[in-house]
């Protein structure tokens, strides 16, 4: 396993104090994801309450939950880029800008998972004849829903878990479970993969990414990884695993 790989999962885990606020991308301007300025917390039952504003404490959680998202966003969509590139159909090369958005119409996950699992999942509609999965070409929401369910049930087949992520979900742009998505789809096709001496059979894609990370960082006085939460916090965690590959 690369360092490369690990920083996907570290930089999900923990985030960045460094995040710009810049303005928002199509994504970032969903319902459930508006600025921070932009959100209220109702008073009283009706529906048509005056909206009051956040006191500190509830905007310096939403401050962090945010700041977490978009770390998660910016590696995840270098992550999906890097494979997207090496899409073998010349004319179906993608590049997503916003990763909340451009998986939407379900192109190119589909496309994603392809350059993943070295099958192809053509756009024949014969799934009985071909026992392929299609790719919807229209443009309506039917279509992308169509498109999406193709991915989820895809990776379905290949036994990835998926909890609580619906086609709608991702067609309608949701930040969290299409966060979430992402993430499942990386730890089932690249770190399942991991090989660490001392692993068991039984072990998931996580412990044995825990595992990795001990062994990583064996050596190093005062070191201890015990979890991807408190153990990275102060970053001296991060320090030793460049180190070790420097």
């Amino acid at each position: 396993m690369s360092g490369e790989d690990l920083e996907v999962r570290t930089a999900a885990e923990d985030g960045s104090s460094n995040g710009g606020s810049g303005s928002p991308s199509p994504g970032d301007t969903l319902p459930w994801n508006l600025g921070k300025t932009q959100r209220s917390r109702r008073s009283g039952g009706g529906s048509t309450g005056n909206g009051s504003v956040l006191d500190p404490a509830e905007r310096a959680v939403i401050r962090i939950a945010d700041e977490r998202d978009r770390v998660q966003k910016k590696t995840f969509t270098k992550w999906v880029n890097k494979h997207l590139i090496k899409h073998w159909r010349a004319e179906a090369q993608r590049h997503i800008s916003d990763l909340y958005e451009d998986l939407r119409d379900g192109h190119n996950l589909i496309s994603l998972l392809e350059v993943l699992s070295g099958d192809s999942l053509p756009r024949e509609r014969d799934i009985i004849r071909s026992s392929r999965l299609p790719r919807e070409k229209g443009r309506m929401r039917f279509h992308k829903l169509q498109n999406v369910q193709i991915a989820l049930d895809y990776l379905r087949h290949r036994q990835v878990k998926l909890v609580n992520i619906r086609n709608d979900d991702i067609a309608d742009g949701n930040p969290k479970l299409t966060l979430g998505l992402i993430w499942t789809i990386i730890l089932h096709f690249q770190i399942s993969d991991i090989q660490v001496s001392g692993q068991s059979e039984d072990m998931t894609a996580k412990e044995k990414l825990l595992l990795w990370s001990q062994r990583m960082v064996e050596g190093y006085q005062g070191l201890r990884c015990d979890n991807f939460t408190t153990s990275w916090r102060d970053g001296r965690l991060f320090n030793a695993i460049i180190h070790r590959h420097k």
